[in-house]
């Protein structure tokens, strides 16, 4: 998203009553705008899977929203009419209320999980773009307005996005924190859309008080130039427009790769997105005040070695906790967002071309963002987006060293070389590289980039040579993987250590022995020695229907009986694909042929069953590490329930590193008055994949339905902590991380 401040004035709120109006009418909007993006994409979440692409085109959803509204705000000012603006304004954001309360239209029915880009744009389209553009042209359009009002700080109203920002961070800070854990969905676009009613008044009010207080003021668009940077001619102007573009694009860009990344191995859920978006927020008030310009020289000295650290980890060849990762991820956008729009802060133009600037900044990051959730999927099998978007960023900064000198030219031709020889050396060389040459061949771009921090060309092209070489140094390409990507993530095949894996995102979700391709041995979390596997030996004659949600590699239906009826269902047509694929893996074919594989989210298809219809249903569904979080709230557990006999049982695989989901699925139980079993398996087999520690709960109506296993000391109770349930109106991600 693309909105700025400057703090150039810090005491405008101070002593200056007449702009109060103008501010808190700006802060509110920032505020609005901020808090319903979590609020949509939460909404969403449930009939996509929770995927973090959910989370990366709503972004980009809104960022076409929002540069609609700066397209209005620029058409609407070029009226010289200040009455004429007011009124039209008006009758706009009247028509846009027509959907409020909002919520998600039920016109395209449930998504094509072919093509859910397209339904999740058009159901975005319907339900709430009208109110958010709307609102989104009230920074550029006030500050207009207040440039009209006749005052004396008129000419330089680009300090009133201090207000705004102010209102962007808490919207961004207070979704997560408070409105999340503490309101149900209903409540929160309830309390929005008074939200918007006030905002309303507030900005036909600031509109009238600029008529009133300054009417023979002339339109912003015939004012006098003022500018902060240098008048320019004609002929350069696209120059400058296409700078400010390329400025915006690039940030914009990062901020949705860092957010995959956060995304992707923890859980998609509101509080993970918000890091990388406050990160990027910040960067404006910090480039727009009066620290700007030496924020800007730090960071341009610091971001070449905050690129390099990224780089470094990126291929998997340096082994780092995944949160130090993360943390790398958020420096090294925030250094980039400083970099960018501190020179656009520094290039900014005078008051008469204000809504242009921020229509083109605006487009940038439209641009930016769609760059990687719409096209890269496309054009990409893995996210090669974002190691290239840090070497590009580099290009932007403004560097102390010009030109392009010989000392500069050899290191940037070294550090090709390593990039293009490593390609080679991947291409005629079967199996990886030894350990210390993946270092070395990975060290050398990355000192590169170090040495030549103050070039512009010598880190830019060692740090796309690193990114390059990386491609190759990973330890999944070296074993021999095949990788595709689809809406839903990255899916490779990997050949590793005499087994077959697939891999979603880092997170395993299927095994299988090269050796074994006759009747194939589940394995992993599959195994007979594992909670999954003793719960389908144990319940192998009693079982004659199972449903399993989330199908993987398929490895559970060799745990399977020929008698057994059994159904898989998954989101992710490329999952499908891959584990239908006998040259692949060989589960589904050898010990269920006649399964049927639906396509969907399990948790709306699995209501086409009729009621009562499995003895035995499986939760095996994640979103790369990750539970979805819709797949295990109180109305989701409901629908399971209801589809289960009398005497059937719910397992819930429940594995994951960061939150405790064993307490989340206590409270539903005692909720819904269910009984529940649950094993901690921690042991791993030595030196293989044949089983790997996982957690497991069973739920079912009645102590008698799990007497079986009473005797079994690994299945304990599982006792609620008397907290609230995770709803559909309320999840609350983050107690549960502070929980495990």
């Amino acid at each position: 998203m693309t909105d700025i401040a400057t703090t150039g004035r810090p005491s405008f709120l101070l002593g200056r009553f007449g702009v109060v109006p103008y501010a808190l009418t700006v802060f509110l909007s920032a505020t609005l705008v901020f808090l319903v993006q979590p609020m949509f994409a939460k909404m969403a979440m449930p009939v996509l899977g929770g995927s973090p692409s959910v989370w990366n085109v709503s972004l980009v959803c809104f960022q076409g929203a929002l540069l609609a509204g700066y397209v209005y705000a620029h058409l609407l000012n070029k009226l010289d009419n200040l009455r004429v603006q007011i009124a039209v304004h008006g009758v706009v954001l009247l028509l846009a209320a027509l959907v409020l309360p909002f919520g998600l239209t039920e016109a395209f029915g449930d998504p094509n999980p072919a093509t859910p880009t397209l339904w999740l744009i058009g159901v975005f389209a319907l339900s709430i773009a009208p109110p958010f553009a709307a609102i989104s042209a009230t920074a550029p359009l006030l500050q207009a307005w207040y440039a009209r009002s006749g005052r004396e700080d008129a000419g330089d109203p680009y300090y009133l996005y201090a207000a705004s920002n102010a209102g962007s961070l808490i919207g961004l800070v207070a979704y997560p924190l408070l409105m999340e854990p503490l309101m149900s969905l209903a409540g929160q676009t309830s309390a929005w859309s008074w939200g918007y009613g006030v905002l309303a008044l507030g900005l036909i009010g600031s509109g009238l008080l600029a008529y009133t207080s300054g009417r023979g003021a002339v339109s912003v668009t015939a004012a006098p130039e003022t500018s902060t940077s240098e008048t320019r001619e004609v002929s350069n102007i696209w120059v400058q427009r296409l700078y400010w573009l390329a400025l915006a694009f690039v940030p914009s860009s990062l901020l949705v790769g860092a957010t995959t990344h956060i995304a992707t191995d923890v859980a998609a859920a509101p509080f993970l997105w918000a890091p990388p978006l406050i990160v990027y927020i910040g960067s404006f008030i910090v480039v727009f005040s009066k620290a700007g310009p030496s924020a800007l020289h730090v960071s341009t000295r610091a971001l070449p070695f905050a690129v390099a650290a990224v780089l470094m980890f990126l291929p998997g060849v340096l082994g780092s906790p995944t949160m130090v990762q993360f943390a790398f991820d958020l420096i090294v956008l925030s250094l980039a967002a400083i970099v960018c729009h501190g020179a656009m802060a520094e290039d900014r133009p005078e008051v008469s071309r204000l809504t242009e600037f921020y229509l083109i900044m605006s487009l940038g990051g439209v641009l930016g963002g769609a760059f990687n959730a719409l096209l890269a999927p496309v054009i990409f099998n893995t996210l090669l987006e974002y190691p290239l978007m840090l070497g590009l960023v580099l290009l932007a900064r403004p560097v102390e060293e010009k030109g392009f000198p010989r000392s500069a030219r050899m290191m940037a031709g070294i550090a090709a070389c390593v990039a293009i020889g490593v390609a080679l050396l991947a291409m005629v060389k079967d199996g990886s590289f030894p350990h210390t040459a993946n270092l070395t061949f990975l060290m050398i771009p990355i000192v590169i980039i170090c040495i030549t921090f103050k070039n512009r060309y010598a880190p830019t092209i060692a740090a796309l040579s690193a990114a390059f070489a990386g491609l190759f140094l990973h330890p999944y390409v070296q074993a021999g993987s095949h990788a595709d990507r689809s809406f839903f993530g990255v899916v490779r095949v990997v050949d590793l250590d005499g087994y077959r894996l697939m891999m979603h995102g880092t997170t395993l979700h299927g095994a299988q022995k090269l050796e074994d391709r006759v009747h194939p041995q589940p394995l992993a979390y599959y195994h007979d020695k594992v909670p999954m596997g003793q719960i389908f030996k144990a319940w192998e004659d009693d079982a004659k229907t199972v449903g399993i949600i989330g199908l993987g590699a398929g490895a559970i239906a060799c745990q399977t009986t020929p008698e057994q009826d059994v159904v898989f269902y998954e989101i992710d047509p490329l999952v499908a694909k891959i584990a239908q694929d006998d040259s692949k893996f060989q589960f589904l074919s050898s010990c269920t042929p006649n399964a049927r594989v639906v396509l969907g989210d399990g948790r709306l298809t699995i209501q086409d069953e009729p009621d009562g219809y499995f003895d035995l249903l499986m939760l095996d569904a994640f979103s790369s590490g990750s539970v979805p979080t819709h797949l295990l709230t109180r109305e989701a557990i409901q629908i399971y329930m209801s589809r289960l006999s009398e005497e059937g049982i719910l397992v819930l695989h429940i594995s994951n590193r960061y939150l405790d989901l064993p307490g989340v699925v206590a409270r539903i139980a005692e909720a819904e008055g269910l009984t529940v079993k649950y094993q901690l398996f921690t042991e791993r087999s030595k030196g293989s994949m044949e089983w790997i520690p996982s957690q497991v709960a069973v739920l079912a109506r009645s102590p008698e339905a799990l007497a079986r296993l009473e005797k079994d000391e690994r299945w304990v109770p599982l006792v609620s902590d008397g907290k609230r349930p995770w709803t559909d109106d309320y999840t609350n991600v983050i107690g549960s991380m502070f929980d495990k």
